[in-house]
């Protein structure tokens, strides 16, 4: 595997840009204030610091609805070129009798996507080859039943006259991964939380796929704040636990046990009960954290999972804001966790995933 870089920031100078009487501008400063007051082990890393102020500045000029197009592309979504290794892996696993549907009416070309006409041709074939990559191993026949939404303002990317997206194709890949692992059913009434959700990718297909799991988010913001109003406004029927500053009174821990979804910051995931959580989700940001950071995640998940642990990250990863570089065999697991599988990622394959039972 090859070391892998992570795109870089520009100092970070807060919010305020961004309307003072604005309602969004309202919430992102009572998160980054909230967050401030936390324990520096939960304060983002000087990478994160830095790639917040380039996500805050695209909400700034373009805004929340158009993030799939902007922000998205900071967390897991890709623009990969012919030679990406993704692409390859893609390519070699696609079927002759897909070729003639991937190559088929292709979308003009719109500047507004923000590529050039070799990147818009190559993330087009890109997203395609994953959707028919993933529609092979869909058993339960997801992407048939889900939707992408429209909430984001996605790329329209067709295929059979159905839009298509790479987000919702890696997260029903990733589903599979962790529900086989796991053994989870589609009846199953699990509480899962995923650390570093983005703007909740993973999230919308396991509610969709498992509808009676409860949700629960950790994140920093501006990250929090997008991925409460896009699951928010998908499922407008569920028991929300909104961000708010609150202790560990017993009146407002029983109204977190009782939300569908909840939206929490790291230090506020600390005072979730032990053993209260079934299946702990992380993809592609625990790389991005201190050691010490790593240590006091991996001390949280330990605390309140009762069931398994799934990881996603880079094999080698260098965080060069922090100056620090990552092995996926660097990572301090516990001892008594028993490692269920630790391998190679499907189609990204620079990443290794990894699903551990936690006793």
């Amino acid at each position: 595997m090859t070391d892998c870089d992570h795109p870089a920031g520009v100092p970070h100078r807060g919010i305020d840009a961004l309307d003072a009487e604005n309602t969004s501008a309202k919430t992102l400063q009572r998160m980054f204030e909230c967050l401030q007051t936390a324990d520096p082990v939960w304060l983002p890393s000087l990478f994160w610091s830095k790639l917040n102020e380039h996500n805050l500045a695209q909400l700034r000029t373009q805004g929340i609805d158009n993030f799939k197009r902007t922000l998205a592309r900071n967390y897991f979504t890709f623009v990969p070129s012919v030679i990406d290794n993704q692409f390859r892996f893609l390519a070699r696993h696609t079927r002759m009798a897909d070729w003639r549907s991937i190559f088929s009416r292709f979308p003009r070309f719109d500047r507004s996507w923000g590529l050039s006409r070799k990147q818009h041709l190559e993330l087009v074939l890109f997203t395609r080859m994953l959707w028919r990559y993933a529609q092979l191993r869909d058993p339960q026949g997801l992407l048939s039943r889900i939707e992408e939404p429209a909430a984001g303002n996605p790329l329209p990317i067709d295929l059979d006259d159905q839009p298509v997206s790479q987000d919702l194709a890696n997260s029903v890949l990733e589903y599979y991964s962790i529900a086989n692992g796991a053994g989870l059913t589609p009846e199953a009434a699990v509480t899962i939380c995923e650390l570093g959700a983005g703007y909740g990718r993973d999230a919308y297909v396991f509610l969709k796929a498992l509808p009676q799991c409860r949700y629960i988010i950790v994140d920093i913001p501006p990250a929090l704040y997008i991925s409460q109003q896009y699951l928010t406004g998908l499922f407008p029927e569920k028991k929300v636990f909104r961000f708010r500053e609150f202790g560990p009174d017993a009146g407002t821990l029983a109204e977190l046990g009782a939300a569908q979804l909840a939206f929490l910051l790291p230090h506020q995931a600390a005072m979730l009960p032990s053993k209260s959580v079934d299946l702990f989700i992380n993809i592609s940001s625990l790389h991005e954290m201190k050691t010490d950071q790593i240590k006091a995640y991996l001390a949280l998940i330990g605390r309140v999972t009762k069931g398994h642990f799934f990881s996603k990250q880079w094999f080698v990863s260098k965080n060069r804001h922090d100056g620090l570089r990552f092995c996926h065999t660097d990572y301090p697991i516990p001892a008594e966790w028993a490692c269920q599988f630790l391998r190679q990622a499907a189609v990204q394959a620079a990443f290794f995933e990894a699903l551990y039972a936690i006793p």
